[in-house]
């Protein structure tokens, strides 16, 4: 169980780590001047920026709770 979750969370932060490297995750952070920020394709990538890290908190939390 446990090196199942592990694996999930590896795949979970490097999924998160490469979407966070992306050009779409650097505009969607960057672009707050002239309303830039409330574009569509922005709110869905700050979306999926959470998504992705509550995922990874999830597993984390799963794992830790393993140790208790």
């Amino acid at each position: 169980m446990r090196k199942h979750i592990e694996a999930q969370l590896n795949e979970a932060n490097a999924e998160l780590t490469a979407h966070m490297a992306s050009w779409e995750y650097a505009y969607a952070m960057g672009a707050t001047s002239h309303g830039g920020g409330e574009h569509p394709l922005h709110r869905q990538t700050r979306a999926r920026t959470e998504r992705l890290a509550a995922r990874c908190r999830r597993l984390q939390a799963q794992l830790d709770a393993l140790d208790v």
